[in-house]
């Protein structure tokens, strides 16, 4: 997500913006402005080529690539040092960000026409001014590149090895979220850097589909019956909905603030949504409109259901809490302070137990009929993905360095290690006994459950 304060600084002077023109402003803050290419940020918002993006820069009302990535290093160094950071220094703010320092002044220079020590002396609402000076209300045009539903797009298979047992599906585009549809026997993931939702048939095991959603999408869940598919994409500030029958994006939801985790309710009918703005939303799926909204303490990433539909579970890292939220009268119940950075959560099928993966001091076990922790396996400290197989034998906690961790749920004790490499995302299960691990390092890894070894690439 987009640091609030620069985002929240760049709403005031560009009101005017899109729902494209603030996926590209939020995509920029990201990185700082100090992004790698044209065509990497084309690729995050779902964009052909930087000639596309330059139409869409000036449809906008922004500068050029070149300046607008200018601007945006130019205001989070400012930001940065009105808050002390590195005491001011530019030379310090510039290596933070790996820039040279020489060129860092010269960008200074280049941007505003200023030094930075006149950038030091002036207030920030007077960068900012400068800022606006360089952009423009645009002429009317037609519905934006990110909102229209273009057709799903077919795809070949990827490269996959396979040796029987497990194989890994090289995916482009830092996957992260994966959802099984069961009936179809296939599985949506989300690319986080591709501004798509991938189709993947499990039992070929190719890519069959790829639909555009819009920038930065992170979750997917389907209905229960499968026809309709939900996407949080985050820098658009919406929730895409996709035909699951046609795989085809049939509209989309707009709330406030950017959306993370979302789940659906066990009828169909809602969905719980989280967003930066540290709250916590249930939509209404018949209106797409916002019925209920409840405040967190700080930002969730994780969310889960109870097996019976009437408690709904919230992460909270940065509060070190997980929430009981009742589902009915959509309130606050109980906070379960378990200390640490509360990441992702799992309810046994019996409705008694929560786990939590707690990335500073490994996995929480809660007696949810007292509240009370009752066991604590710091065996998988530093996990933030968790996943439970549907028998309930084994729970998946993702480590942020490259591997996952199979925790037999009898014995509470490590079952072994699955050595994934790159970034663990989210992971699924299908009807076949298997695990779906997606890796934001570009690939899939998809074992059977209980499985520790993935196939080698063939040579």
């Amino acid at each position: 997500m987009p640091p609030l304060a620069l985002a929240s600084l760049l709403q005031r002077p560009l009101p005017w913006l899109s729902v494209d023109g603030r996926a590209v402003i939020k995509t920029l803050i990201c990185e700082n402005g100090r992004f790698a290419s044209a065509k990497a940020l084309c690729d995050r918002l779902g964009l052909r080529s930087r000639y596309q993006l330059g139409r869409l820069l000036q449809r906008e009302g922004l500068p050029p690539y070149e300046e607008l990535t200018g601007w945006i290093s130019v205001l989070y160094w400012k930001l940065r040092a009105d808050s002390g950071d590195a005491r001011g220094a530019l030379r310090m703010l510039a290596s933070q960000t790996g820039l040279e320092v020489a060129s860092s002044y010269r960008l200074v220079r280049r941007i505003t026409g200023r030094r930075w020590t006149d950038l030091r002396r002036a207030g920030i609402d007077e960068v900012l001014r400068w800022f606006e000076q360089r952009t423009h209300s645009p002429r009317p045009y037609s519905r934006p590149v990110a909102s229209r539903m273009s057709p799903a797009t077919p795809v070949g298979p990827p490269r996959a090895w396979t040796d029987g047992q497990s194989c890994r599906l090289e995916l482009p585009g830092a996957p992260y979220g994966v959802a099984i549809q069961s009936r179809a026997d296939l599985a949506y993931i989300t690319l986080g850097h591709g501004a798509a939702v991938q189709v993947l048939d499990l039992p070929s095991r190719r890519i069959i589909r790829s639909i555009p959603v819009g920038c930065t999408p992170a979750y997917v869940a389907f209905t229960p019956s499968g026809m309709r598919a939900y996407v949080s994409v985050q820098y658009c500030n919406q929730i895409t909905v996709v035909d699951a029958t046609r795989h085809l994006a049939i509209g989309s939801f707009h709330l406030p603030g950017d959306p993370f985790a979302l789940t659906m309710s066990h009828r169909g009918d809602a969905l719980f949504v989280t967003t930066n703005e540290d709250r916590l939303l249930r939509l209404s799926l018949h209106t797409g409109q916002v019925v209920d909204s409840i405040p967190l303490p700080a930002t969730s990433h994780h969310l889960a259901l109870h097996p019976a539909g009437h408690r709904l579970y919230v992460a909270t890292r940065a509060a070190g809490s997980v929430l009981e939220i009742d589902v009915i009268h959509f309130r606050v119940l109980r906070t379960f302070a378990l200390g640490g950075w509360p990441q992702g959560l799992a309810v046994a099928p019996d409705g008694m137990t929560l786990y939590a993966a707690n990335e500073h001091h490994g996995l929480d076990v809660v007696r949810l009929a007292t509240g009370r922790r009752i066991a604590s396996l710091d065996a998988v400290t530093g996990a933030v993905g968790l996943a439970m197989c549907p028998a309930g034998r084994f729970l998946y906690a993702g480590h942020v360095h490259g591997r996952v961790s199979v925790i037999e749920l009898a014995s509470l004790r490590r079952f072994g290690t699955i050595d994934t490499g790159g970034r663990p995302g989210q992971m699924a299960f299908d009807r076949y006994g298997r695990v779906i691990i997606a890796n934001e390092a570009g690939w899939l890894d998809i074992l059977p459950v209980g499985g520790l070894r993935i196939a080698a690439p063939a040579v």
